[in-house]
């Protein structure tokens, strides 16, 4: 199970909408809105 960076929604990997890889690391999104959030400004959400 991941979470998703942006909402916080825990997800299966195989279930994710969408992935983004930020700095060798892959994230798994719940929703494309949720992906292009995290796309548009990464640092918000790694932290």
């Amino acid at each position: 199970m991941k979470r998703d960076p942006v909402c916080g929604m825990t997800i299966a990997e195989k279930d994710a909408v969408g992935t983004a890889v930020h700095q060798g690391v892959t994230y798994y999104f719940c929703s494309e809105g949720c992906r292009r959030r995290f796309a548009a400004d990464p640092a918000e959400f790694v932290k």
